[in-house]
């Protein structure tokens, strides 16, 4: 944190501030934040990825614990009103982003699912045996744990998977 001692400029600042706030709810990368660190005028890629890892934990710290950010060694005065701003700004976001990590915790989720059909006209044992094939991935995740469940049905089954989803959500 001595780091940001030494940035004069105020906008600097309330950037990497709103930007460990981007790395904290997972709009950023490791990669990405690295990238950008000669922005800012770091010297040392890695110095700025550990700068930004530590703003994140003290404002994951802040939600979580209900902690002061006067209770944070190493900040300013100057320095603690700007991240008390910045956290105003976005803490909406943060809030909703902490209640979805919550949530993440005890449930899967599915975050996306991709599906292909495929008409399939014929095989060995019979050249008339023509068939709709579907593939449906379902990929979820539990906590941190990203995985993929994958389903082949054929359009009898596909309807009846449908009218099941339809009727789970109808309730």
């Amino acid at each position: 944190m001595n780091a940001l001692k030494f940035i004069d400029n105020k906008e600097i600042i309330i950037e990497i501030l709103h930007l460990a706030i981007d790395y904290l709810i997972g709009n950023i990368t490791d990669e990405q934040t690295l990238r950008s660190s000669h922005k800012y005028g770091f010297q040392n890629a890695d110095d700025f990825l550990l700068v930004i890892r530590i703003i994140s934990k003290f404002y994951k710290d802040i939600l979580v614990k209900c902690e002061k950010l006067t209770q944070f060694s190493g900040i300013t005065p100057e320095m603690s009103r700007l991240a008390h701003l910045v956290l105003s700004a976005r803490y909406p976001e943060l809030r909703s982003n902490l209640e979805h990590w919550e949530f993440l915790e005890k449930k899967n989720v599915i975050e996306s699912f991709v599906w292909d059909t495929r008409l399939i006209l014929g095989d060995s044992s019979f050249g008339r045996n023509i068939h709709q094939l579907t593939t449906l991935v379902l990929q979820y995740r539990h906590i941190h744990i990203q995985k993929e469940l994958y389903f082949e049905m054929n359009s009898v089954i596909l309807s009846d998977f449908i009218y099941l989803l339809e009727n789970l959500l109808t309730r």
